[in-house]
C-alpha cells in the first residue's frame, strides 16, 4: 500500500472508531485531502470529489449551499486553479446538491464558462417536489435532526436543475478522461454513482456513508432495500482502490473496500428478503419486525448510528404493501385522542400513570412510554402525566444510538418542557 493510501486507511479508521452518536459519520468534518493524484476529497457534511483533468476539473456533488464557497476557496488555494468543467450530482438531496450555485457564480466571475450540470432524470421531479412542499421539508427536518426552531434551510437554497440527464448510465469526459455514470435506486430513486475507471476511484453518494444505510427514514419517502444492496455488489465488481462516500471519510485499499462494500449489500438483502418472506406468509407488519433476525455486525461502517435496521424492515414491508396493520379497529378509525380520552374516562388516569411508573422502574421503558401516551392525550393538562412523558424519553435518548429515533426523543421531552410551563 502507498504511503497515501496508508495515510487515507489510517484516518477512516481512527475517524470512524472515534466518533459517537452526532459526532459520527453524518456529521465528520475535515480539510481537504488529495485522496489520489488529482483526486481532491471535501469531507464536509455532503462530501465532494474534485477531479482535476489536465487543465479542466469534474466535480461530483458540490457540499451543500453553506459549505460550497469555503470548499471552492479551499480548492483554489491548496490544488487547482482550473474551469469547473462539469458537476455530476449522486442524487437530488439538499446537502449534496445545493452548492451548484456557488460555482456556477464562481465559472462567471472569473470568466469561465459555465459548467454543466449532469444527473439522473428523475432529479427533476424531486426538485419539483422540494419546491412545493418547503414547509414539510423544514418542519420534518427539525424533528428528524432535532433542530431548533427557525432553521428553515429548504426556504433559501436554489435547486439548480441538470442540464443534461440520463437513464441507466452515461460517460462523462473531462480533460480527456473517462467517468462512468451509474444509475440505481437505493436512499433515493435518482441516485447515481460515479467510477473513474483511470484512476480507479468510486464516488458513492449516499449508497454509502460510514452508517447502517439510511434504507428505513421514518420521516422521508420511500427508500430501495433490495436496489441499494444490488447496487453495493455492482460498485463492488469494478475492485475499486478508492472509495469516497457520501458522508464520512474517504477509505483506501482494494479489499477493505470490498468488505466494507459487500458486507453492507448483504446487511440489506438479509432484511430485505426476510421481510418479503414474512409477508408471503401472511405476516402483518408488527409480527414481521417481532420475527426478523437482524444481522449482528462488529463492522465500522454497519454501527445504528443514523437510521435502524428496523426502520429498514418498516420500510421494505412499505414497499411492497399497503398501510394497514392487520387491526380492524385501525380500519377507519377514530382519532387517537378521542380513543385515549375514553379510557382514561374509565380507568382513571393515576391507575394508569402507577402501571407506567412500575414499568420504567423494571426498565420496561417502550410499554410504559404508551400507556402514559393515553393519560397525555385523553388528560391533556395531566402535568404528571407530561413529567413522566418527559422522563421516559429522556432516559430512551440517553440509550438510543440511531440519530432518527433520538430525533423523535427530543421532540416528546420538548413538547414535555412546554406543556409544564404552560401548566405551571
Amino acid at each position: 500500500m502507498a504511503s497515501n493510501e496508508k495515510q487515507t486507511a489510517q484516518l477512516d479508521y481512527e475517524a470512524a472508531k472515534g466518533m459517537e452518536k452526532e459526532e459520527a459519520a453524518f456529521y465528520y468534518r475535515g480539510p481537504l485531502e488529495e485522496v489520489a493524484e488529482g483526486v481532491i476529497f471535501s469531507p464536509t457534511q455532503g462530501n465532494c470529489t474534485a477531479f482535476v483533468c489536465d487543465g479542466a476539473i469534474f466535480m461530483v456533488d458540490t457540499n451543500p449551499k453553506w459549505y460550497a464557497r469555503g470548499t471552492i476557496q479551499a480548492l483554489r488555494d491548496q490544488f487547482s486553479k482550473a474551469p469547473v468543467e462539469a458537476i455530476a450530482y449522486t442524487h437530488g438531496h439538499i446537502d449534496h446538491v445545493t452548492g451548484a450555485e456557488t460555482y456556477i457564480e464562481e465559472a462567471a466571475a472569473s470568466g469561465s464558462p459555465r459548467p454543466r450540470v449532469i444527473g439522473h432524470r428523475d432529479i427533476g421531479a424531486r426538485f419539483d417536489r422540494y419546491r412545493q412542499m418547503p414547509g414539510q421539508n423544514n418542519f420534518i427536518n427539525r424533528v428528524q435532526f432535532n433542530l431548533p426552531e427557525g432553521i428553515n434551510a429548504w426556504n433559501n437554497v436554489t435547486w439548480t436543475y441538470p442540464d443534461i440527464t440520463y437513464g441507466d448510465e452515461t460517460v462523462v469526459t473531462v480533460g480527456g478522461q473517462h467517468f462512468e455514470l451509474h444509475h440505481s435506486r437505493g436512499e433515493t430513486d435518482d441516485e447515481t454513482w460515479v467510477f473513474a475507471p483511470g484512476r480507479r476511484v468510486l464516488c458513492t453518494g449516499d449508497t454509502f456513508v460510514w452508517a447502517t444505510p439510511n434504507a428505513g427514514n421514518p420521516y422521508k419517502v420511500q427508500r430501495y432495500a433490495r436496489e441499494w444492496a444490488d447496487a453495493l455488489a455492482e460498485m463492488a465488481s469494478k475492485r475499486p482502490l478508492h472509495l469516497l462516500p457520501g458522508h464520512g471519510p474517504a477509505m483506501s485499499g482494494e479489499e477493505r473496500i470490498q468488505d466494507a462494500l459487500l458486507s453492507t449489500s448483504d446487511f440489506l438483502r438479509s432484511i430485505h428478503d426476510q421481510v418479503v418472506a414474512a409477508m408471503n406468509e401472511g405476516k402483518w407488519l408488527e409480527d414481521v419486525i417481532r420475527q426478523i433476525d437482524i444481522p449482528v455486525s462488529d463492522k465500522p461502517w454497519l454501527r445504528p448510528i443514523y437510521d435502524h435496521p428496523e426502520f429498514i424492515a418498516r420500510n421494505v414491508y412499505r414497499l411492497y404493501g399497503g398501510w394497514y396493520d392487520g387491526d380492524p379497529a385501525n380500519m377507519l378509525p377514530a382519532h387517537s385522542y378521542d380513543i385515549a380520552g375514553v379510557l382514561v374516562e374509565a380507568t382513571g388516569a393515576e391507575p394508569i400513570l402507577a402501571r407506567a411508573r412500575k414499568l420504567r422502574d423494571d426498565g420496561e421503558l417502550q410499554l410504559a412510554c404508551h400507556l402514559v401516551d393515553f393519560v397525555r392525550k385523553g388528560e391533556p393538562e395531566n402535568a404528571e402525566a407530561w413529567k413522566l412523558w418527559g422522563e421516559l424519553f429522556t432516559k430512551r435518548a440517553e440509550k438510543e444510538t440511531s440519530l432518527m429515533a433520538r430525533g423523535a426523543f427530543y421532540t416528546a421531552i420538548s413538547e414535555s418542557e412546554r406543556r409544564l410551563k404552560e401548566l405551571g
